[in-house]
């Protein structure tokens, strides 16, 4: 018979045992379980939140139009915020660091040229596409204007509202005949290529953010990193869900979108028992960081150029879409004033 010092010594020793073996597989499984819920919990909100401002209202049309331009400016504070103030400076650090593990000392400022490739590779494209796509619009445009002024001079009997001087060509939408005519502003004729730019230079991020997190997770478990991280992915899913809605697409087309968006992080989490087993080179660290950036470049070019302009554009309810913008800034302010 064995010892019943021996047998509380090996009793002892299995507790510990499974006390270090259990915890880092169970937290990593509740952090994927809980980070995709609240996202795509979050990024289907806005589709209920409309439903229920539509449903006690004489004008659902106007009504609809004003609470999706609000908030849509309040997710382009979201994502000023979270690129000026969050991935900005950590993009930043990690290039910094890595360069320093190199031993090599930078006289050119080869991060923020990554940076800048990112963005000036998102508007080369955007215009290359917008030029591709008005090009044969204003072209049959002209010619039926052609064609419409060599009939009104041939046509002495017209209605004066119907002819036109020569050489004064109106640039209006006509009700019939010119069905293939848009605007080159018009923000319809590029809503897929923008919303492929918003979905590639977020979830790099939210893969990146998730090996993060995991990597803390694994030195020091502590259940304030996964809130923190939930708080901010659930109000980026918002925002994106904001979005989304505000292009009329299918629903099966924002469902693969948020759906997309709240796989990525927890994949970032999962990711880490293969990166750890492969023991990542630092170069491998290198290009992480350099992907970081082009899509930090690409982020900074939609978020500005592409949501800021086109809600700040119109002048219905200029005031109150700054206010919702600087509402979005200050909130992601908030979360990572307390993530510190």
């Amino acid at each position: 018979m064995m010892d019943s010092d021996q047998i509380s010594a090996g009793l002892d020793g299995g507790v510990q045992v499974s006390r270090a073996f259990v915890p880092e597989p169970y937290i990593r499984l509740s952090a994927l379980t809980v980070l995709f819920c609240v996202s795509l919990l979050c990024g289907f909100s806005p589709l209920w939140v409309m439903r229920r401002a539509l449903r006690f209202t004489s004008d659902p049309g106007s009504r609809r139009h004003r609470v999706l331009s609000l908030m849509s400016s309040f997710a382009c504070g979201v994502f000023l915020a979270s690129a000026l103030l969050e991935r900005l400076p950590g993009y930043l650090d990690d290039m910094t660091q890595t360069f320093s593990h190199f031993g090599v000392t930078l006289h050119f400022p080869l991060p923020e040229f990554i940076l800048a490739m990112g963005f000036l590779v998102a508007f080369v494209v955007e215009q290359i596409l917008l030029a591709f796509r008005d090009q044969p619009c204003d072209l049959s445009y002209e010619k039926e204007a052609l064609l419409d002024s060599g009939l009104q001079r041939w046509e002495p009997d017209a209605p004066k509202h119907l002819y036109q001087p020569p050489g004064k060509v109106s640039c209006r939408r006509r009700p019939s005949g010119m069905d293939g005519f848009r605007f080159p502003e018009d923000a319809r004729s590029h809503t897929g290529l923008r919303i492929f730019l918003l979905l590639f230079s977020l979830c790099p991020h939210a893969v990146f953010k998730g090996l993060t997190v995991a990597e803390q997770l694994g030195r020091e478990p502590h259940l304030e990193i996964l809130l923190a991280l939930a708080l901010h992915e659930g109000i980026v899913a918002v925002s994106l869900g904001f979005q989304l809605t505000r292009y009329d697409l299918r629903r099966t087309v924002v469902t693969a979108c948020l759906f997309l968006f709240s796989v990525m992080c927890p994949a970032g989490i999962g990711l880490t028992v293969v990166l750890t087993e492969m023991k990542p080179s630092p170069k491998l660290q290198l290009v992480r960081y350099a992907v970081e950036g082009l899509t930090l470049g690409i982020f900074i070019n939609i978020t500005v150029m592409g949501l800021v302009w086109q809600d700040l554009g119109s002048p219905k309810h200029r005031i109150h879409k700054v206010a919702f913008l600087l509402t979005g800034f200050a909130v992601i302010t908030g979360v990572l004033f307390l993530k510190t």
